[in-house]
């Protein structure tokens, strides 16, 4: 555009000049002359013949108008100049054969407040072109996103257990397929899983009966005891000791399934950790000095189902950790939080979370592989079911720390003797 202006400016001051020479001839030009050839308003002509300066402005100092380039005598040109505080554009052009010249000035205050506008008005546009551009792909990226999104949280809550989550159904005939392979996807695994647990279940009790009286026999078999061979007694030990270890297996299986099934979900009740670890712990023969109430919390819960997971913790630590050392309970915020520490040798950073899974196997010192059984799955199940968390950390010193933390309730409920929250 910068451009344009100048060449049109070139061709008018041109037919400028000719008009000057058909008026004037040969003859020195006058004022009048100049105003003869009528330039546009504010436009300042200005010639110079020989050594005097001739304009068309008598209110403008034609010193005003002269700056040293063209004082000097120079050529033809074309650049901005300031005049009296007013920007102009100077065309030079050569008036004759003699060296004369003839300038015109033509002033661009508007021109260039105009080009000023013009280029904020396209930055402004620019700006809320940008804007709305954003805010369009923003939208358009959740639109098209949601679908995505709405996968990952229904297929979070699945995988945390909610197996009765499903995506719900579209009209978008894209999106349609999908969602219902995805449903089908999720009823299938749903009743597999609701298949083993039956199965779990419906064999945790068919083998509870045979076990029985395999118990049953072994204690009879123990009071004769002493008429048996050395051999037959350590044979007959280690039968006992067995049994017992799948006795509590299948115990912890039926609990498991019950857990999983949601049998006691409604019997809850208001429960002081202290007192629970000590009936624990006392029910259990451990001895009472291995507990430190740091500072009581009040819980809601089903007792039976936290006084097996405590007792499954303890097992745990006697069976692969050298024994329990310490058991304690204090308050972390908003959390009641119960440790169990050992004198094993520790748990293997990367099977932190695999020894919660059933029947889970982990390498130990000197490569052994060790068996985990159920009952830390249980305790992780029945922790979860109560809305808390359990995880294993070094314990200071060496060995195994088991935290549990569960949601502690405030001394103002116990007070206004709220219904308790619902625990799965």
């Amino acid at each position: 555009m910068e451009g344009q202006r100048e060449r049109s400016a070139v061709r008018l001051t041109d037919a400028h000049i000719g008009i000057l020479r058909q008026n004037v001839a040969a003859e020195q030009p006058t004022e009048a002359d100049l105003v003869a050839i009528e330039p546009p308003d504010g436009t300042v002509l200005l010639v110079r013949w020989g050594d005097t300066w001739i304009d068309s402005d008598s209110a403008l100092a034609t010193s005003a108008l002269l700056s040293p380039d063209i004082a000097g005598g120079a050529e033809e040109s074309t650049q901005r100049v300031t005049v009296a505080g007013k920007p102009y554009l100077r065309v030079g052009l050569p008036l004759n054969a003699r060296g004369d010249m003839f300038y015109e000035f033509t002033p661009i205050a508007e021109l260039d407040s105009t080009l000023r506008m013009l280029r904020n008005l396209l930055i402004a546009c620019a700006i809320v072109a940008s804007s709305v551009g954003a805010v369009l792909g923003v939208w358009a990226s959740r639109r098209v996103l949601k679908p995505l999104h709405q996968l990952a949280v229904t297929a979070s809550r699945i995988a945390s257990g909610e197996l009765d989550t499903r995506l719900p159904r579209t009209a978008d005939r894209d999106l349609s397929d999908t969602v219902d392979a995805f449903n089908t996807m999720v009823d299938s695994l749903q009743q597999r899983i609701e298949r083993e647990r039956r199965l779990v279940g419906d064999v945790s009790h068919e083998l509870r009966t045979p076990l029985t009286t395999l118990v049953t026999s072994v204690g009879v078999m123990n009071k004769y005891e002493e008429q048996l061979p050395e051999r037959m007694r350590r044979a007959l030990r280690l039968t006992s000791d067995e049994l017992s270890h799948m006795r509590r297996m299948l115990d912890d299986m039926l609990e498991l399934a019950r857990v999983d099934a949601g049998v006691h979900r409604g019997d809850v009740e208001l429960l002081s950790l202290g007192e629970l670890l000590t009936h624990a712990l006392a029910e259990r023969h451990y001895p009472p000095e291995l507990l430190t109430v740091v500072t009581d919390s009040t819980i809601e819960g089903r007792r039976l189902e936290l006084e097996r997971t405590v007792a499954n913790l303890l097992e745990n630590a006697t069976r692969h950790g050298g024994g329990p050392v310490a058991v304690t309970v204090r308050r972390d915020g908003a959390d009641a939080v119960i440790t169990v520490d050992d004198a094993g040798p520790g748990v293997p950073v990367a099977d932190r979370n695999r020894i919660f899974e059933r029947f889970a196997t982990i390498r130990v010192e000197r490569g052994a592989a060790v068996g985990t059984g159920i009952g830390l799955a249980l305790v992780s199940e029945t922790v979860a079911a109560h809305g808390g968390r359990v995880y294993c950390e070094d314990r200071p010193g060496g060995g195994a720390r088991f935290v549990v933390r569960l949601p502690r309730v405030e001394a103002e409920v116990l007070e206004s003797e709220r219904e308790p929250t619902s625990i799965r």
